[in-house]
Formats: C-alpha cells, sequence, structure tokens
C-alpha cells in the first residue's frame, strides 16, 4: 500500500482518556451513516483517528479501500487488526467493547428491559427509513421541499441528479475492473437500476414520503407523552441513546433538503421541531454536521468528471448510493 494510502488524520475528538486510541474511521463528512458513527464517537468520548474517503474522486472503488470493504461503502471502523464495516454494525461494536467508566454506554443496561426494547424499537423504525431515497428523490421532485440548504445548493443537486442517471453504469465498469469482487458489484448495480425507479417516479417517491412521515408520528406521539417531569428527556430517557443518534442525523437530513415544512414545522409535530431545535445544541452534533467551509470544497469537488459523479452522489445520500440493507 502506497505511503499517500495509507495517511490518517486526526479526528476532531480530543479528548484522549486512554480509550479507543486504536480506533481509525474511514469516513465521508456528508455520509448520512458516517455521521451517525461520528456522533457516537463524541457520544462516547472516544478518541479517533479518521481516513477521509474522497467519494468524488472514487476512491471507495480503489483496490486498497476494496481490500476493506470490498463493498467500497463507508463508514468502516479499523480497531488494531479488527475490521468493522456497517454503520449499525459499527454502533454495536462501540457499545459492547466501549461502554465501562467514563464511556457512556448509547443503550441504557440499568433502566429495565422495557426502557431497553424501546430504544432498540426506536432505532429500527428510524434505520428502516431509505435516507438514500428521500434525499435523491428530493432533488427530482422539488415540489416537496422548501427553501433546501447546503450542502444541498442547486448546484449540487445538479451534479448529484446528473450522477444518479449514470450510476449503473459506473458500477458495472468497477466490476469490470475488479473480478474478485465482480458478483458484489453487479449485485449493487442492479439495486441501483431498481431503486432508480422508486427515486424518479412520483408517486413511489411520495410512498417513501408516507413511510418517514409515520416513522416521525411514532416519534411525536413518543415525545409528547413525556411527562411534566421528563421534559428534559430525550427520545426514550433522560439519556442521549443509540435512538437519538439515528433520529438527530434524519432530522438534519430532512431539515437540509428543505423537506421540515412537509414534515414537522408549522405546527406539524411540535415536539419534534423543539426537539431538533434543543439538540442542535448538543456539542456532539456541532462536531458531526459540517462545516461551512467544508461545503465549498465539496462543491469544488462535485465538478469532477461525470464518471465518478455516481461516487459524488454516495458522498451525500448515505455512505453508499445503495439502499437495500440496514446500513
Amino acid at each position: 500500500m502506497a505511503a499517500s494510502e495509507e495517511k490518517e488524520e486526526v479526528g476532531r475528538s480530543s479528548n484522549d482518556n486512554g480509550k479507543g486510541n486504536g480506533l481509525l474511521l474511514y469516513h465521508h463528512h456528508y455520509s448520512f451513516y458516517s455521521q451517525k458513527v461520528i456522533m457516537a464517537l463524541h457520544e462516547k468520548k472516544l478518541p479517533y483517528k479518521e481516513h477521509i474517503i474522497n467519494l468524488t474522486k472514487g476512491e471507495q472503488y480503489q483496490p486498497w479501500f476494496l481490500r476493506i470493504n470490498p463493498r467500497g461503502e463507508v463508514p468502516v471502523l479499523k480497531d488494531g487488526v479488527k475490521v468493522i464495516p456497517d454503520s449499525g454494525r459499527i454502533l454495536d461494536y462501540l457499545e459492547d467493547n466501549f461502554s465501562n467508566g467514563d464511556t457512556p454506554r448509547l443503550i441504557p443496561m440499568d433502566q429495565g428491559p422495557e426502557m431497553r426494547q424501546k430504544v432498540l424499537h426506536f432505532r429500527t423504525v428510524i434505520d428502516h427509513i431509505p435516507a438514500g431515497t428521500v434525499t435523491m428523490g428530493s432533488f427530482f421532485h422539488p415540489e416537496f421541499c422548501q427553501n433546501p440548504k447546503q450542502p444541498f445548493i442547486r448546484a449540487v443537486r445538479k451534479s448529484l441528479m446528473a450522477a444518479e442517471k449514470n450510476s449503473a453504469n459506473i458500477l458495472r465498469m468497477h466490476a469490470e475492473r475488479n473480478p474478485d469482487i465482480q458478483d458484489i458489484l453487479l449485485q449493487k448495480a442492479q439495486f441501483q437500476e431498481t431503486k432508480h425507479v422508486s427515486v424518479t417516479d412520483k408517486e413511489e417517491f411520495k410512498k417513501i414520503l408516507n413511510q418517514v412521515d409515520a416513522a416521525l408520528s411514532e416519534v411525536e406521539k413518543e415525545l409528547e407523552s413525556h411527562t411534566e417531569d421528563q421534559q428534559n428527556w430525550w427520545l426514550c430517557c433522560d439519556r442521549f441513546t443509540v435512538a437519538d443518534i439515528g433520529l438527530t442525523i434524519l432530522l438534519d437530513r430532512l431539515n437540509r433538503l428543505g423537506l421540515e415544512q412537509h414534515f414537522w414545522e408549522a405546527g406539524k409535530k411540535p415536539h419534534i421541531s423543539q426537539y431538533y431545535h434543543r439538540v442542535q445544541q448538543r456539542e456532539s452534533y456541532k462536531k458531526t454536521i459540517p462545516s461551512a467551509l467544508l461545503l465549498v470544497k465539496m462543491f469544488i469537488q462535485t465538478q469532477a468528471p461525470l464518471i465518478v459523479g455516481a461516487a459524488v452522489a454516495a458522498a451525500v445520500i448515505g455512505g453508499g448510493i445503495f439502499y437495500y440493507r440496514k446500513k
């Protein structure tokens, strides 16, 4: 492996508590699923190193990265010699291996089985939302969105739409170049063609939006059920849990797409609106969500040739273009 391929940058977490020093996260700042892992690392106060995978230049399909994750997806966590792909698996790994002493749990174990099941239930409900399809669909059906925010400025949306149309062909090209994992990439190409229908067909996209609304309605009902002495609770309890991480990143994505008016603002779901404003003050949120400076950098990168356009889309819609399983 070339020296440039092994370059590791220090993560933004500077709290060296003697734990997690062997953690290396491969990710992209605008990857939906990467953001969930980054927020978890900050919530657990775990120092880590990071390697930014330049999805806009197709770095996730470089042979050195495909040796780490044959799916060509971020995030991927390395802990020494252990390699953990998939955000869901990474969150479980962090919870199982880094939940002692000053490192808080994200799934409470001391509040009874009912609370634990509630946290896991909401985690599952939120995880089942196809964030990638919601993101790309919002570009093709802007009538559902009001005032999209960074990073989804007009030029970026235009670039990503062009990339979406060509992504299956890009995958087949990479499959030819990587015969050892050809079947995986061809499977992803086939799924991408199916997903494209959900993205471009208005009625199919409306079904996805209805799925999101149903999940958020369940969240709103739970938040509304909190009694007066529970006003400082998060989604399930007084602690910030793995369910809150999923909800926070989802709400932030929907807000940046301009879908907050469609789902919760204007009095539609006042408790979710209040929750989102509150969680934006949390330190882990501030350390997870990219700054405006990164937006400028991303815009420059999205001017890359269309041949890597599918990778550009991957940078934004969730750690990979494809949503055919829980990430």
